[in-house]
């Protein structure tokens, strides 16, 4: 009995340490313009995650992250139906995404517009899209020159668990644009942490086997020092 109990501990202590999955690549369902919206007639906030725009597209919550931007997914320089601009002459821009769900991220993948772009971004989350957390800040996107398709800069967050994600984008155009003043976006998209994070039963099963073990050492070195 004994020995079963210390198994099951150190088996729970395996599972918990096992490697952890392939992060997950994920898009928003839905996104709101809090300030610079409706933004130019000619694009849809929409347009910025349903990935019209990508060279290679991706199934969300199933295609694995780090390869799928190993594999440099560009995209296209095409404005209309692909990207979005916020309200013409604005410098500053802020977007909330929606995720559907909760879901612990820790990277922000951001195609950044050639054309007028982000020239600052920071980034905050949010599981009730009231109260919003800092996830990061003073991000400088890639200043894409308004020539030809474009790649996607990834940036690390802090990892942690939400459903909104806001954008707040200033310092718009970026210099070397193509000159209208406006922030904008080509796409975005998330990484999932798909980690060994116990439930809460899983950890009361971990302690628990811990103790039995403790327990039934305890009372074996008592008998071998008293005979």
């Amino acid at each position: 009995m004994k020995l079963r109990y210390s198994m099951a501990a150190f088996a729970l202590l395996a599972g918990l340490t096992a490697p952890v999955q392939a992060q997950k690549i994920i898009g928003a369902v839905g996104a709101v313009i809090d300030v610079s919206g409706p933004g130019d007639p000619g694009g849809s906030i929409v347009d910025t995650f349903n990935q019209n725009g990508l060279s290679v597209t991706y199934v969300s919550g199933v295609t694995d992250f780090d390869p799928y931007i190993a594999g440099s997914p560009s995209h296209t320089i095409i404005y209309s139906g692909f990207e979005w601009f916020g309200n013409s002459g604005t410098t500053t821009a802020v977007v909330t995404y929606d995720l559907g769900s909760v879901f612990t991220i820790d990277r922000l993948a951001l195609w950044n517009e050639e054309f007028s772009g982000i020239g600052l971004l920071d980034v905050l989350g949010s599981v009730d899209g009231v109260t919003f957390g800092l996830l990061g800040a003073g991000f400088t996107p890639t200043n894409n020159p308004p020539v030809g398709d474009y790649l996607a800069d990834v940036f690390a967050l802090s990892a942690t668990a939400v459903r909104y994600v806001r954008l707040d984008m200033s310092e718009c155009p970026q210099p070397g644009g193509g000159g209208y003043v406006s922030c904008s976006i080509g796409e975005v998209a998330f990484r999932t942490v798909n980690g060994a994070v116990p439930e809460p039963a899983t950890w009361a099963m971990l302690v628990g086997g811990f103790a039995l073990a403790g327990a039934a050492m305890r009372t074996r070195a008592r008998r071998v020092q008293f005979g």
